[in-house]
């Protein structure tokens, strides 16, 4: 059925999806060695390497709106490719960079770039019908996650720390690969002009005023927004910030059992996309983030549970189980959320919409690794789990009960319509991409 799926894409989808793994691949690279780049290949403060994580999720605060308006005004490919090549250009910074000024505008550079997600997102919108947009989020999701692995592996065997230019070889690459993705997509639009949606080809009196007021008008999307953020903050960012620090310091586990867990929550996220990919097609997009936060809840009780677990064998397995869950949850987030967030979107708006969901998540990650610290290594580790259940449980209960309100949004030139189908309703529309 999975395999059908993909088959029955667009050929544009199959495309992005393509374009996609590529681009993680090279982003898989790096992803690891960056503490180790700049700490013990360049001899600069531990600090720098975290700022530098810090000031690329505030440079994509910066990048997501322009992105987004970019995308409305001059279309999403054009967008898209002129990120991807800001992107390579920060990365080239890192690759020749020994100074802490030199990494940190670097890493803003890059920010602005990976703001550039919401044009991908807008992209991905496009390229395929309402009803096969689960799908093809699931998908972009799942192979971003087997890229990003792969490139980790081939970066590990790649690297020495005693041979500094084989880190620099790894930035150059990524570069290389984002400016590669960059050149493919804007082929791309060459051909595929005359297919894009109406709204993103035909010039109009409102281009001259594209505004984010018009997030304004759509109160229902503001408030899933603002439990985007949250459920980012305590899910997401925690895992990467809060997670490794509670393993090391509250059980028997070291950095090479943290290695493994990470292993394991990669691999349990294909298997699962896999094994749920019907189950996905048939939820609704508010049942399915419903269902990825009450699972995100019960993966944090699972590491809460380690300090009743009667040794190191004992923690591991309730770990084991916690990052298995976890992956389960992202994998219905990833397949509900975007799905969501374009359902909500009108088409001449939809770059904002999903810029403003790209600063929900950066907002997340900028504010979870702030909580972490402020909470964790000491008396307060348990509460700040319990509390991390606990807005899970509530942000599940808020999508459960709002699915009747939350409604597709109509495009701003067109007036809307007297009953407006439920996100969700199988509403096939012909081939934008």
């Amino acid at each position: 059925m999975l395999f059908t799926d993909i088959r029955g894409l667009p050929s544009a989808a199959r495309k992005l999806l393509v374009l996609s793994m590529a681009n993680n691949l090279g982003a898989g690279l790096i992803m690891p060695f960056l503490v180790v780049y700049v700490h013990e290949v360049n001899g600069l403060p531990v600090t720098v390497a975290t700022t530098a994580l810090a000031v690329v999720s505030a440079g994509v605060l910066v990048g997501a709106p322009l992105a987004g308006w970019l995308a409305d005004r001059h279309g999403a490919e054009v967008t898209a490719a002129t990120h991807l090549v800001v992107q390579a250009v920060g990365l080239v910074g890192y690759a020749t960079a020994s100074t802490p000024a030199h990494f940190l505008v670097s890493a803003a550079v890059i920010g602005v770039g990976v703001g550039g997600t919401a044009a991908w997102n807008t992209m991905l919108a496009r390229a395929a019908p309402k009803d096969m947009h689960s799908v093809l989020f699931g998908l972009n999701f799942a192979a971003s996650n087997l890229s990003i692995g792969l490139g980790g592996l081939v970066g590990a065997a790649v690297v020495a720390v005693a041979s500094p230019a084989t880190f620099r070889a790894l930035y150059v690459a990524d570069a290389v690969s984002c400016a590669l993705v960059a050149l493919v997509v804007m082929v791309g639009l060459r051909r595929n002009r005359s297919s894009r949606p109406e709204a993103a080809r035909e010039p109009s009196a409102d281009k001259e005023k594209l505004s984010y007021a018009i997030l304004l008008r759509h109160p229902a999307f503001l408030g899933v927004l603002a439990m985007s953020g949250v459920l980012f903050c305590v899910t997401y960012a925690q895992f990467e910030s809060g997670f490794p620090v509670y393993v090391t310091t509250n059980t028997a586990l070291d950095s090479a059992g943290l290695g493994v867990l990470f292993a394991v929550n990669t691999g349990c996220v294909l298997a699962s996309q896999m094994l749920l990919h019907s189950t996905l097609k048939r939820l609704r997009h508010t049942r399915s983030v419903a269902v990825a936060a009450g699972l995100w809840a019960v993966s944090w009780a699972l590491v809460l549970a380690t300090a009743l677990a009667g040794g190191a064998a004992g923690q591991f397995v309730l770990l084991l189980g916690a990052v298995a869950v976890f992956a389960v949850a992202e994998t219905f987030y990833a397949a509900g959320m975007p799905t969501l967030v374009n359902a909500l979107a009108p088409e001449d708006a939809r770059g904002r919409f999903n810029a403003a969901y790209s600063m929900s998540m950066s907002f997340g990650f900028v504010v979870g690794p702030l909580a972490a610290g402020a909470f964790l290594g000491g008396a307060a580790d348990g509460w700040f789990l319990a509390a991390i259940c606990l807005v899970c449980v509530c942000v599940a209960a808020a999508f459960a009960v709002t699915s009747r309100w939350l409604r597709p949004a109509t495009p701003t030139s067109v007036p809307e319509p007297d009953e407006p189908a439920p996100v969700g309703a199988p509403t096939r529309q012909p081939e934008e991409a």
